[in-house]
Protein backbone atom coordinates (compact mmCIF):
# COMPACT_ATOMS: atom_id res chain seq x y z
CA UNK A 1 0.00 0.00 0.00
CA UNK A 2 2.85 2.42 0.90
CA UNK A 3 4.77 1.63 -2.16
CA UNK A 4 1.91 1.75 -3.94
CA UNK A 5 1.82 5.61 -2.96
CA UNK A 6 5.08 5.95 -3.42
CA UNK A 7 4.69 5.52 -7.20
CA UNK A 8 2.28 7.20 -7.55
CA UNK A 9 3.98 10.25 -5.95
CA UNK A 10 7.06 9.33 -8.06
CA UNK A 11 4.99 9.56 -11.28
CA UNK A 12 3.49 12.42 -10.26
CA UNK A 13 6.74 14.47 -9.45
CA UNK A 14 8.25 12.79 -13.34
CA UNK A 15 5.13 14.18 -14.90
CA UNK A 16 5.54 17.78 -13.06
CA UNK A 17 9.04 17.63 -13.97
CA UNK A 18 8.22 17.03 -17.24
CA UNK A 19 6.14 19.57 -17.57
CA UNK A 20 7.53 22.27 -16.03
CA UNK A 21 10.81 21.29 -18.56
CA UNK A 22 8.41 21.49 -21.35
CA UNK A 23 7.36 24.87 -20.05
CA UNK A 24 10.74 26.05 -19.64
CA UNK A 25 12.13 24.46 -23.57
CA UNK A 26 8.80 26.78 -24.64
CA UNK A 27 9.84 29.54 -22.87
CA UNK A 28 13.61 29.40 -24.07
CA UNK A 29 12.76 29.50 -28.29
CA UNK A 30 14.94 32.14 -29.95
CA UNK A 31 13.05 35.14 -30.89
CA UNK A 32 14.58 38.30 -32.68
CA UNK A 33 15.01 41.03 -30.64
CA UNK A 34 14.54 44.29 -32.76
CA UNK A 35 11.95 45.43 -35.61
CA UNK A 36 12.47 44.91 -39.02
CA UNK A 37 14.12 47.95 -40.85
CA UNK A 38 15.15 48.89 -44.15
CA UNK A 39 19.02 50.05 -44.83
CA UNK A 40 20.31 52.97 -47.17
CA UNK A 41 23.56 53.52 -47.83
CA UNK A 42 25.90 55.09 -50.69
CA UNK A 43 27.93 53.09 -52.81
CA UNK A 44 31.10 52.21 -52.02
CA UNK A 45 30.46 52.80 -48.37
CA UNK A 46 29.57 49.87 -45.47
CA UNK A 47 26.63 48.64 -44.95
CA UNK A 48 25.05 46.91 -41.48
CA UNK A 49 22.57 44.57 -41.57
CA UNK A 50 21.72 44.34 -38.19
CA UNK A 51 19.78 40.84 -37.07
CA UNK A 52 19.84 40.13 -32.91
CA UNK A 53 18.44 36.98 -31.55
CA UNK A 54 17.14 36.22 -27.47
CA UNK A 55 17.57 32.76 -26.76
CA UNK A 56 19.26 31.36 -29.79
CA UNK A 57 20.58 28.02 -28.26
CA UNK A 58 21.48 25.42 -30.29
CA UNK A 59 20.00 26.65 -33.17
CA UNK A 60 21.49 27.83 -35.92
CA UNK A 61 22.08 31.12 -37.69
CA UNK A 62 21.97 31.44 -41.45
CA UNK A 63 21.84 34.81 -43.97
CA UNK A 64 20.62 34.30 -47.69
CA UNK A 65 20.22 37.10 -50.45
CA UNK A 66 17.51 37.70 -52.53
CA UNK A 67 18.24 34.80 -54.68
CA UNK A 68 18.29 32.36 -51.63
CA UNK A 69 22.27 32.39 -51.86
CA UNK A 70 23.56 30.92 -48.47
CA UNK A 71 25.85 33.91 -47.83
CA UNK A 72 26.72 32.69 -43.74
CA UNK A 73 26.31 29.67 -41.77
CA UNK A 74 26.65 30.27 -38.05
CA UNK A 75 30.06 32.08 -37.92
CA UNK A 76 31.49 30.62 -41.26
CA UNK A 77 31.00 32.59 -44.49
CA UNK A 78 29.80 30.26 -47.12
CA UNK A 79 30.08 32.79 -50.20
CA UNK A 80 33.07 33.36 -51.85
CA UNK A 81 32.74 37.06 -51.61
CA UNK A 82 35.63 38.92 -48.97
CA UNK A 83 33.63 42.04 -48.54
CA UNK A 84 30.88 39.93 -47.08
CA UNK A 85 31.82 39.22 -43.07
CA UNK A 86 29.72 38.81 -40.14
CA UNK A 87 29.83 40.86 -36.90
CA UNK A 88 29.13 39.73 -33.24
CA UNK A 89 29.66 42.36 -31.42
CA UNK A 90 27.35 41.34 -28.71
CA UNK A 91 26.37 37.81 -27.72
CA UNK A 92 22.78 37.98 -29.16
CA UNK A 93 24.34 39.84 -32.38
CA UNK A 94 24.71 38.11 -35.44
CA UNK A 95 25.17 41.27 -38.20
CA UNK A 96 26.41 40.91 -41.89
CA UNK A 97 28.63 43.44 -42.82
CA UNK A 98 28.93 44.73 -46.46
CA UNK A 99 32.16 46.36 -47.23
CA UNK A 100 32.00 48.47 -50.78
CA UNK A 101 28.78 48.43 -51.24
CA UNK A 102 27.98 48.72 -55.36
CA UNK A 103 24.58 48.88 -56.98
CA UNK A 104 23.96 45.87 -57.74
CA UNK A 105 24.36 44.49 -54.24
CA UNK A 106 20.51 46.41 -53.40
CA UNK A 107 17.66 43.94 -52.75
CA UNK A 108 15.99 41.52 -50.19
CA UNK A 109 18.46 40.27 -47.50
CA UNK A 110 17.27 37.62 -45.23
CA UNK A 111 18.54 36.20 -41.49
CA UNK A 112 17.20 32.66 -40.62
CA UNK A 113 17.06 30.08 -37.45
CA UNK A 114 16.36 26.76 -38.45
CA UNK A 115 13.58 26.58 -35.66
CA UNK A 116 10.39 24.25 -37.17
CA UNK A 117 9.12 26.32 -38.94
CA UNK A 118 11.75 28.54 -39.66
CA UNK A 119 11.88 31.66 -38.33
CA UNK A 120 13.12 34.87 -40.62
CA UNK A 121 14.05 38.25 -40.59
CA UNK A 122 13.58 40.64 -44.01
CA UNK A 123 15.83 44.04 -44.58
CA UNK A 124 15.94 45.85 -47.63
CA UNK A 125 19.08 47.04 -48.80
CA UNK A 126 18.41 50.00 -50.78
CA UNK A 127 21.59 51.33 -52.50
CA UNK A 128 22.09 55.36 -53.66
CA UNK A 129 24.35 55.74 -56.05
CA UNK A 130 26.22 59.34 -56.74
CA UNK A 131 26.11 61.27 -60.24
CA UNK A 132 27.92 60.29 -62.77
CA UNK A 133 28.82 61.68 -66.07
CA UNK A 134 29.28 59.16 -69.43
CA UNK A 135 32.23 58.98 -71.00
CA UNK A 136 29.29 59.50 -74.40
CA UNK A 137 29.10 62.88 -73.38
CA UNK A 138 30.00 65.59 -75.82
CA UNK A 139 33.44 67.31 -76.00
CA UNK A 140 35.22 70.58 -77.09
CA UNK A 141 34.03 71.15 -80.27
CA UNK A 142 34.14 74.09 -83.25
CA UNK A 143 31.05 75.74 -85.11
CA UNK A 144 30.35 78.40 -87.70
CA UNK A 145 28.27 80.76 -87.35
CA UNK A 146 24.50 80.11 -88.33
CA UNK A 147 24.90 75.83 -87.08
CA UNK A 148 23.00 74.66 -85.07
CA UNK A 149 24.90 73.11 -82.01
CA UNK A 150 24.22 69.84 -79.93
CA UNK A 151 25.84 69.73 -76.15
CA UNK A 152 25.14 66.41 -74.71
CA UNK A 153 25.37 65.19 -70.88
CA UNK A 154 24.90 62.36 -70.50
CA UNK A 155 24.69 61.01 -66.58
CA UNK A 156 23.74 58.06 -64.06
CA UNK A 157 22.85 58.06 -60.77
CA UNK A 158 20.81 56.34 -58.10
CA UNK A 159 18.28 58.68 -57.53
CA UNK A 160 17.89 60.10 -60.95
CA UNK A 161 19.72 62.93 -61.55
CA UNK A 162 19.10 66.70 -62.62
CA UNK A 163 21.30 68.08 -64.59
CA UNK A 164 21.80 72.22 -64.96
CA UNK A 165 23.37 74.30 -67.75
CA UNK A 166 25.84 77.34 -67.04
CA UNK A 167 27.83 79.40 -69.48
CA UNK A 168 31.15 81.55 -68.84
CA UNK A 169 33.24 83.49 -71.77
CA UNK A 170 36.62 82.03 -72.78
CA UNK A 171 39.37 82.40 -70.42
CA UNK A 172 40.88 84.87 -72.23
CA UNK A 173 38.38 86.99 -71.35
CA UNK A 174 37.77 89.72 -69.04
CA UNK A 175 34.42 88.75 -67.99
CA UNK A 176 34.60 85.28 -66.15
CA UNK A 177 31.57 85.47 -64.69
CA UNK A 178 29.06 81.99 -64.95
CA UNK A 179 25.58 82.72 -65.39
CA UNK A 180 22.99 80.02 -65.27
CA UNK A 181 21.33 79.26 -68.74
CA UNK A 182 17.85 80.43 -67.80
CA UNK A 183 14.79 78.25 -69.01
CA UNK A 184 10.96 79.42 -70.35
CA UNK A 185 8.79 77.19 -71.74
CA UNK A 186 8.24 77.33 -75.00
CA UNK A 187 6.82 75.60 -78.21
CA UNK A 188 9.60 73.12 -78.62
CA UNK A 189 9.93 72.00 -75.33
CA UNK A 190 12.21 73.86 -72.95
CA UNK A 191 13.69 77.16 -74.42
CA UNK A 192 16.20 78.64 -72.98
CA UNK A 193 17.57 82.11 -74.13
CA UNK A 194 18.98 85.60 -73.44
CA UNK A 195 19.78 88.35 -75.43
CA UNK A 196 21.75 86.66 -78.22
CA UNK A 197 21.51 82.82 -78.30
CA UNK A 198 18.22 80.86 -78.57
CA UNK A 199 18.94 77.16 -76.84
CA UNK A 200 16.07 73.92 -76.81
CA UNK A 201 16.41 71.06 -73.43
CA UNK A 202 15.92 67.78 -74.32
CA UNK A 203 15.73 65.04 -71.53
CA UNK A 204 16.30 62.04 -73.75
CA UNK A 205 20.11 60.42 -73.87
CA UNK A 206 22.11 58.12 -72.92
CA UNK A 207 21.76 56.42 -69.25
CA UNK A 208 19.34 56.91 -66.65
CA UNK A 209 19.68 60.58 -67.58
CA UNK A 210 20.65 62.54 -70.32
CA UNK A 211 20.46 66.19 -70.63
CA UNK A 212 20.82 67.55 -74.55
CA UNK A 213 21.64 71.14 -75.19
CA UNK A 214 21.01 72.33 -78.41
CA UNK A 215 21.67 75.92 -79.99
CA UNK A 216 19.84 77.19 -82.76
CA UNK A 217 21.54 79.80 -85.64
CA UNK A 218 24.66 79.65 -83.31
CA UNK A 219 26.35 83.41 -83.31
CA UNK A 220 29.66 84.53 -82.22
CA UNK A 221 27.90 85.72 -78.85
CA UNK A 222 27.12 82.33 -78.19
CA UNK A 223 30.51 80.60 -78.12
CA UNK A 224 32.25 80.34 -74.35
CA UNK A 225 32.39 77.62 -71.76
CA UNK A 226 29.19 75.12 -71.66
CA UNK A 227 28.83 73.46 -68.17
CA UNK A 228 26.62 71.16 -67.24
CA UNK A 229 26.32 69.62 -63.42
CA UNK A 230 24.35 67.09 -62.01
CA UNK A 231 23.20 66.45 -59.01
CA UNK A 232 20.91 63.83 -57.44
CA UNK A 233 20.86 65.04 -53.16
CA UNK A 234 23.95 61.82 -53.21
CA UNK A 235 27.09 64.06 -52.97
CA UNK A 236 29.57 64.78 -54.72
CA UNK A 237 28.02 66.54 -57.46
CA UNK A 238 29.77 66.05 -61.15
CA UNK A 239 30.35 68.73 -63.84
CA UNK A 240 31.62 68.89 -67.63
CA UNK A 241 33.16 71.35 -69.42
CA UNK A 242 32.65 72.06 -73.02
CA UNK A 243 34.47 74.63 -74.62
CA UNK A 244 32.52 76.05 -78.03
CA UNK A 245 34.25 78.37 -80.51
CA UNK A 246 32.39 79.89 -83.28
CA UNK A 247 34.12 80.96 -86.63
CA UNK A 248 32.89 84.46 -88.20
CA UNK A 249 34.11 87.02 -90.04
CA UNK A 250 36.03 89.69 -89.30
CA UNK A 251 34.52 92.71 -87.88
CA UNK A 252 36.47 96.57 -87.26
CA UNK A 253 35.85 99.31 -86.20
CA UNK A 254 37.55 102.72 -85.84
CA UNK A 255 37.76 104.54 -81.99
CA UNK A 256 37.75 107.74 -84.30
CA UNK A 257 36.04 108.73 -87.86
CA UNK A 258 37.61 111.89 -88.17
CA UNK A 259 40.90 113.24 -86.34
CA UNK A 260 42.42 116.59 -86.38
CA UNK A 261 46.68 117.18 -85.87
CA UNK A 262 49.07 120.02 -85.24
CA UNK A 263 51.95 119.60 -88.11
CA UNK A 264 54.52 118.26 -86.14
CA UNK A 265 53.28 116.30 -83.03
CA UNK A 266 52.81 112.61 -83.12
CA UNK A 267 49.55 111.13 -83.33
CA UNK A 268 48.31 107.28 -83.08
CA UNK A 269 45.33 105.70 -84.89
CA UNK A 270 43.28 102.67 -83.34
CA UNK A 271 41.09 100.40 -84.78
CA UNK A 272 39.88 97.49 -83.08
CA UNK A 273 39.07 94.27 -84.88
CA UNK A 274 36.97 90.98 -84.10
CA UNK A 275 37.52 87.91 -85.83
CA UNK A 276 38.06 83.96 -85.10
CA UNK A 277 39.94 82.67 -86.27
CA UNK A 278 41.83 86.12 -86.05
CA UNK A 279 41.78 87.81 -88.81
CA UNK A 280 45.29 89.96 -91.23
CA UNK A 281 44.89 93.14 -90.35
CA UNK A 282 46.75 96.01 -91.62
CA UNK A 283 46.70 99.66 -92.56
CA UNK A 284 46.56 101.88 -95.30
CA UNK A 285 46.85 105.38 -96.67
CA UNK A 286 44.96 106.27 -99.69
CA UNK A 287 44.74 102.58 -100.63
CA UNK A 288 48.56 101.81 -100.20
CA UNK A 289 49.39 99.10 -97.32
CA UNK A 290 51.53 100.54 -94.78
CA UNK A 291 54.49 99.05 -93.03
CA UNK A 292 57.03 99.66 -90.26
CA UNK A 293 59.28 102.67 -91.14
CA UNK A 294 60.59 105.54 -90.16
CA UNK A 295 57.26 107.33 -90.70
CA UNK A 296 55.04 104.45 -89.71
CA UNK A 297 54.90 102.18 -86.55
CA UNK A 298 51.95 99.41 -86.86
CA UNK A 299 51.63 97.26 -83.22
CA UNK A 300 49.24 94.71 -82.21
CA UNK A 301 47.71 94.24 -79.09
CA UNK A 302 45.47 91.40 -77.59
CA UNK A 303 42.49 92.15 -76.46
CA UNK A 304 39.64 90.38 -74.31
CA UNK A 305 38.03 87.61 -76.64
CA UNK A 306 38.88 87.43 -80.37
CA UNK A 307 39.35 91.05 -80.10
CA UNK A 308 42.40 92.71 -80.86
CA UNK A 309 43.75 96.40 -81.25
CA UNK A 310 45.45 97.75 -84.22
CA UNK A 311 47.65 100.40 -83.63
CA UNK A 312 49.34 102.96 -85.97
CA UNK A 313 51.47 105.76 -84.96
CA UNK A 314 53.18 108.66 -86.74
CA UNK A 315 55.68 109.74 -84.87
CA UNK A 316 55.84 113.68 -86.53
CA UNK A 317 52.96 114.94 -88.77
CA UNK A 318 53.35 116.40 -91.86
CA UNK A 319 51.27 118.00 -94.26
CA UNK A 320 51.75 114.78 -96.55
CA UNK A 321 50.48 112.58 -93.69
CA UNK A 322 46.71 114.29 -93.99
CA UNK A 323 44.06 112.21 -95.70
CA UNK A 324 42.16 108.73 -95.85
CA UNK A 325 43.34 105.61 -93.89
CA UNK A 326 41.37 102.25 -93.75
CA UNK A 327 41.92 99.52 -91.09
CA UNK A 328 41.51 96.45 -93.02
CA UNK A 329 40.69 93.03 -91.63
CA UNK A 330 40.46 89.72 -93.85
CA UNK A 331 40.34 85.82 -92.70
CA UNK A 332 38.81 82.45 -94.32
CA UNK A 333 35.21 83.50 -94.11
CA UNK A 334 34.88 87.38 -95.11
CA UNK A 335 36.39 90.95 -94.54
CA UNK A 336 35.37 94.30 -93.29
CA UNK A 337 37.31 97.71 -93.97
CA UNK A 338 36.49 101.14 -91.77
CA UNK A 339 38.15 104.53 -93.16
CA UNK A 340 39.01 107.80 -91.13
CA UNK A 341 40.09 110.73 -92.12
CA UNK A 342 42.87 112.96 -90.60
CA UNK A 343 43.09 116.17 -91.18
CA UNK A 344 45.55 119.56 -90.55
CA UNK A 345 44.24 121.21 -87.01
CA UNK A 346 44.22 124.93 -86.70
CA UNK A 347 44.14 126.43 -83.60
CA UNK A 348 41.31 128.92 -83.30
CA UNK A 349 41.95 133.14 -83.89
CA UNK A 350 41.25 135.59 -81.27
CA UNK A 351 39.54 137.82 -82.92
CA UNK A 352 39.89 141.87 -81.11
CA UNK A 353 37.03 144.37 -81.79
CA UNK A 354 38.08 147.32 -83.27
CA UNK A 355 37.71 150.46 -81.57
CA UNK A 356 36.21 153.32 -83.39
CA UNK A 357 36.54 156.70 -81.78
CA UNK A 358 34.59 159.46 -82.14
CA UNK A 359 35.22 163.06 -82.27
CA UNK A 360 32.99 165.05 -80.50
CA UNK A 361 32.81 168.70 -80.79
CA UNK A 362 32.90 170.63 -77.61
CA UNK A 363 30.76 173.97 -77.54
CA UNK A 364 31.10 177.09 -75.33
CA UNK A 365 27.55 178.69 -74.52
CA UNK A 366 27.58 182.13 -73.53
CA UNK A 367 24.62 183.30 -72.18
CA UNK A 368 23.41 186.92 -71.39
CA UNK A 369 20.33 186.72 -68.30
CA UNK A 370 19.25 189.63 -69.61
CA UNK A 371 19.36 188.24 -73.19
CA UNK A 372 19.23 192.16 -74.66
CA UNK A 373 22.83 193.37 -75.67
CA UNK A 374 24.54 189.20 -76.38
CA UNK A 375 22.94 186.47 -77.87
CA UNK A 376 24.38 183.15 -77.42
CA UNK A 377 27.53 182.36 -79.23
CA UNK A 378 28.75 179.52 -80.27
CA UNK A 379 31.96 178.52 -81.65
CA UNK A 380 34.24 175.66 -82.67
CA UNK A 381 37.14 175.57 -79.69
CA UNK A 382 39.18 174.14 -82.78
CA UNK A 383 39.02 177.08 -84.51
CA UNK A 384 40.84 179.25 -82.21
CA UNK A 385 44.48 179.21 -81.78
CA UNK A 386 46.03 178.59 -78.03
CA UNK A 387 47.91 181.55 -76.41
CA UNK A 388 51.68 180.55 -75.12
CA UNK A 389 53.24 182.44 -72.82
CA UNK A 390 56.71 181.63 -74.52
CA UNK A 391 59.38 184.41 -76.02
CA UNK A 392 59.21 183.97 -79.23
CA UNK A 393 55.10 182.48 -79.16
CA UNK A 394 56.41 178.54 -79.11
CA UNK A 395 57.55 176.25 -76.44
CA UNK A 396 61.28 176.41 -76.11
CA UNK A 397 63.10 174.33 -78.03
CA UNK A 398 60.36 173.14 -80.45
CA UNK A 399 60.45 175.65 -82.93
CA UNK A 400 56.32 176.46 -83.74
CA UNK A 401 55.54 177.67 -87.18
CA UNK A 402 51.82 178.66 -85.95
CA UNK A 403 49.16 177.86 -88.10
CA UNK A 404 49.30 177.22 -91.68
CA UNK A 405 49.59 180.09 -93.77
CA UNK A 406 50.85 182.85 -91.09
CA UNK A 407 53.93 183.66 -90.27
CA UNK A 408 55.11 184.23 -86.17
CA UNK A 409 54.54 188.11 -86.47
CA UNK A 410 51.16 188.10 -88.19
CA UNK A 411 50.46 185.26 -84.95
CA UNK A 412 51.09 187.94 -81.93
CA UNK A 413 49.63 190.42 -83.68
CA UNK A 414 46.43 187.94 -84.15
CA UNK A 415 46.68 187.60 -80.12
CA UNK A 416 47.13 191.68 -79.49
CA UNK A 417 43.71 192.22 -81.20
CA UNK A 418 42.14 189.61 -78.79
CA UNK A 419 42.95 191.07 -75.89
CA UNK A 420 41.46 194.91 -77.12
CA UNK A 421 38.38 192.92 -78.28
CA UNK A 422 38.62 191.52 -74.80
CA UNK A 423 38.78 194.38 -72.83
CA UNK A 424 35.78 196.26 -74.90
CA UNK A 425 33.54 193.14 -74.05
CA UNK A 426 34.06 193.10 -70.54
CA UNK A 427 33.62 197.43 -70.27
CA UNK A 428 30.42 197.39 -72.14
CA UNK A 429 29.15 194.16 -69.63
CA UNK A 430 30.09 196.03 -66.87
CA UNK A 431 28.72 199.64 -67.67
CA UNK A 432 25.21 196.77 -68.62
CA UNK A 433 25.47 195.76 -65.20
CA UNK A 434 25.30 199.28 -63.38
CA UNK A 435 22.79 200.39 -65.72
CA UNK A 436 20.59 197.69 -64.40
CA UNK A 437 21.14 197.80 -60.93
CA UNK A 438 20.42 201.54 -60.96
CA UNK A 439 16.88 200.92 -62.51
Amino acid sequence: MEFSIILRLTALNALCFLGILSKDIMALEPSFDVPIVNITVVAGKTAVLPCSIDSLGDFKVVWTDQFSTLLTLGEKRIIDDERMVLDRPHTKDWNLLLHDVKYDDRGRYTCQINTMPIKTKTIELIVLVPPTILDTSSNDLTAKEGDTVTLTCNVSGVPKPTVQWFRKPHADSRDQHKERVKTSEGHYGNRLSDDHCLYTVSHRGVGINGETLIIHNITRYCDGIYECVAFNDVPPAVNRVISVMVEFPPEVWLVNQKLGQYVGKETILECKVTAFPQAVSIWKFQNQDLFNSFKHRIDVYQDRGHMLTLSLRLPNVTREDFGQYSCYASNSFGMDEETMILYEYFPPTTLTPAVTATAIPRHTTTINKRNRLFKSTIYNENELIPYNRTLNGHNPGAPYSGRQGYSTGQTNSHHVGLLIFSSILSSIYLFDISCFMML
